[in-house]
């Protein structure tokens, strides 16, 4: 089946933003306060906060670097210039894209309320310059200070009715001791719903937030990284289904993204089986948690998971979506596109369906 007749839409992309992003973006009177790029002294690259904290930029991870020396993902530095991004693109067959963040990533765990706001602000508007190469290509996300509802509120209505964003980032993670299904929440997701564009929920590990596995492997990056994505996304799927969060809103869309989709059968039957024995712990649910997930949420998948059958058979092939998370260091590309359309495992309506269709659907593109 060649590529050629499948329309292809990347769900989980990210930039890599420049280093002086936040010193030529941040507004006063802010800007003294901006974030900076400094060497530390493993020779990696970091976003200093002014408490000292540093932010990893995730495509200068750990493994950056291989046995020998050489990168471990040479594409690194291809996705700060977007007409880069646009050749690595056309090289995959990619017609449109969603761009996520990487040092953004980490916004959600700066305690300053107002200071998160106008970091997410600086973000979102260099954001905007960067699709200006390509603004039906490069599609961005809004990234909001979910430390205050209210801000986060106002910034996703500006991300995505003056700058023209397709979607809402967040954290799996709590933030600020409240859970992504917390009933303060509510008013975000009724806006996310009014925008007409889906709440995306990506992980990403070492973040200064309660993080799955943090507790038992600190600093070993092997470990919280294998581990904080999918269970992230394991317990904020049971925390909106199951504390009734997508019952009380019944039209929000939520992705869960760049933690594979081998989790998904397992913890939709796990769920379904609490439900059955024990429905009175949960009585505002009124169906089981499985038919919500259905109802309104979706999954990018990794291009080499060997469960993806189980998946789709258990989810639907209309809940299930591309994702290649170009440029990362555990990222495949080039290539990608290929190996997925060269999989056995998945009909020609389904591959037309996960690499582009239900995301058409989804963002509602032409």
């Amino acid at each position: 089946m060649g590529e050629s007749r499948v329309r292809i839409i990347d769900i989980d992309g990210h930039v890599r933003e420049a280093d002086d992003l936040f010193e030529k973006y941040l507004e006063q009177p802010f800007r003294a306060r901006a974030p900076k790029v400094e060497k530390v002294a493993n020779g990696q690259l970091l976003f200093r906060l002014e408490d000292d904290r540093h932010h990893r930029r995730p495509d200068e991870s750990p493994f950056r670097v291989k046995e020998d020396g050489s990168p471990v993902n040479e594409n690194r530095h291809l996705a700060t210039d977007p007409k880069d991004r646009l050749k690595a693109m056309d090289r995959d067959g990619i017609e449109r894209g969603l761009l996520f963040p990487s040092a953004g990533l980490y916004l959600a765990s700066v305690e300053e309320e107002s200071y998160a706001a106008a970091l997410c602000r600086a973000y979102n508007n260099w954001l905007y310059d960067y699709c200006g190469a390509d603004r039906k290509r490069l599609m961005g996300v809004g990234v909001i200070p979910v430390q205050d509802v209210k801000l986060a509120v106002d910034e996703a209505k500006r991300a995505v009715n003056e700058l023209g964003f397709r979607g809402i980032f967040v954290r799996p993670n709590p933030v600020k001791g409240r859970n992504i299904d917390d009933a303060y929440y509510d008013p975000l997701y009724k806006t996310v719903v009014d925008l007409g564009v889906p709440l995306l929920v990506h992980e990403g590990s070492g973040a200064f937030l309660p993080t799955a596995g943090a507790d038992r492997f600190a600093g070993q990056w092997f470990f919280t990284h294998t581990i904080s994505h999918p269970l992230e996304q394991m317990l904020a799927s049971l925390g909106l289904i199951c504390r009734g969060a997508l019952e009380r809103n019944p039209e929000l869309q939520v992705v869960f993204l760049e933690s594979g989709a081998g989790w998904l059968p397992y913890w939709l039957w796990r769920m379904d089986e609490h439900y059955e024995i024990l429905p009175f712990q949960v009585p505002w649910l009124k169906m089981k948690p499985s038919d919500y997930f259905r109802r309104q949420c979706f999954t990018s998948f990794e291009a080499d998971e060997t469960r993806l059958g189980d998946v789709i058979e258990s989810l639907s092939a209309d809940r299930v979506l591309f994702a290649s998370d170009y440029p990362h260091w555990d990222a495949t590309f080039p290539g990608v596109t290929k190996m997925i359309l060269d999989r056995k495992d998945m009909t020609a309506d389904t591959k037309r369906k996960v690499m582009g269709e239900n995301a058409a659907r989804l963002l509602r593109l032409d």
